[in-house]
Order: structure tokens, then sequence, then C-alpha cells
């Protein structure tokens, strides 16, 4: 028994995966330009800019839920649309991997002029004024905004996934979303659902 107790300890414990840095592949590419066409360059008739990593998971002070919460993730709640083991399944690898790094380069190009990949040094500040984004929407083509996209969390079958946006038009101007997919083929994905986690909009001055 001492023996065995003594191997144990020496024994390493049993850490999470690290953060991983990678290209996004082909199934996220389709994913991250179904969102930005057919959601906001169809909505607003305008490119639209992505930044090219996917966001940053991390938030600090009392003010931050649990990122599951912050994400829409931390319930099976498109369960309507796949069993529910397959939507615990790709809301669980949307989490494992939140932290990875992803590089979304490539999702702009041809067939997809109206995206338009930007480093993360070229996104507004969060104190910009109306006149900064109307610097920033002359500088990228007159883009409606811009999108930040989480890594696409893939259920076990790989064909449901979940993914969070981010959306940023002006001072007051945006939203955050989670959107449930799931893939008609190899390459053809379907939005299954979606659902509104927050809203900003600008303050109407006669208090309305």
């Amino acid at each position: 028994m001492l023996a065995a107790a003594l191997v144990s300890c020496r024994q390493h414990p049993v850490l999470p995966p690290l953060p991983q840095r990678r290209l996004a592949n082909d199934a996220e590419l389709a994913i991250y330009r179904l969102l930005a066409e057919s959601t906001y360059v169809r909505s607003t008739g305008r490119p639209v800019a992505v930044v090219s990593y996917s966001l940053d998971s991390a938030c600090a002070g009392n003010a931050c839920a649990p990122l599951a919460e912050r994400w829409g993730v931390d319930s099976p709640w498109w369960a309507s649309v796949a069993d529910s083991q397959r939507a615990r399944s790709a809301n669980a690898a949307l989490l494992r991997h939140a932290g990875d790094t992803i590089d979304l380069h490539a999702i702009g190009g041809v067939g997809h002029e109206q995206i338009l990949p930007i480093e993360t040094r070229e996104v507004p500040v969060a104190e910009s004024d109306a006149g900064m984004w109307g610097e920033f929407q002359y500088y990228h083509r007159g883009a409606a905004g811009l999108l930040r996209f989480s890594p696409v969390g893939f259920s076990s079958s790989g064909r449901e996934a979940v993914v969070f946006s981010r959306w940023d038009c002006g001072p007051a101007c945006g939203h955050t979303v989670v959107t449930a997919l799931r893939a008609d083929s190899a390459s053809n994905w379907r939005v299954a659902d979606m659902l509104l986690l927050s809203s900003r909009r600008p303050t109407n001055p006669n208090g309305n």
C-alpha cells in the first residue's frame, strides 16, 4: 500500500489542454462566412469588417458573469434543432476551445469581397465617438460595422455547431448573439437558431 501511495504521489495531475493558435479550417470558415454574409452584409447592403483573430474570452472584475453565461452556452437552449446530448456536446466543445486563437484572415477573398478581414489594431476603441466610427468606415470601404467571432464548438457528430459573435456598428450600436447551426452536407451549413444575448441602441434625446 505504501508503494502504491508513493507511485500515486509521483503521478502528474490531469491538466486541461493548452490553448491553441491555428488557422480556421474549412468548416469554421464556412460558418463565419455564412453568418457575416447572410446576417450582416445582406441586411445592411454594405461590406462588413471581421476581426482576423477570434474573440478573447478573458473578462476581469466582479461584473463578469461566467463565460458559459456570457456566451449563451450555459444550457442546451437550441436542443429543439438537435437532441439535448448533441447540443450539450457542441456547447462543451465551444467552452473547451474558448481560449484558442483562431486565425480568420482567409475569410475574405474571391467570392466573399464584401467581408473585410481587419487587424485588431484597426478596431475602434471602446470610447470611440461617431467621428471616429466615421473615419473607420472611410478607411474600410464604408463598412456597416465589424464582427468578432468566438471559436466554433462542434458536436461529436460534427453536424451541429454553435458560435458566439459580437457586432459593433457605432458608439451606441451593436449586439451579441449565439448561433446554432446544422450541416446539410460536408460544406453547406445553415442557421438553425439564434439567441440575442445583449443589445446596444442609441439613446433617444427625448427620453422615449
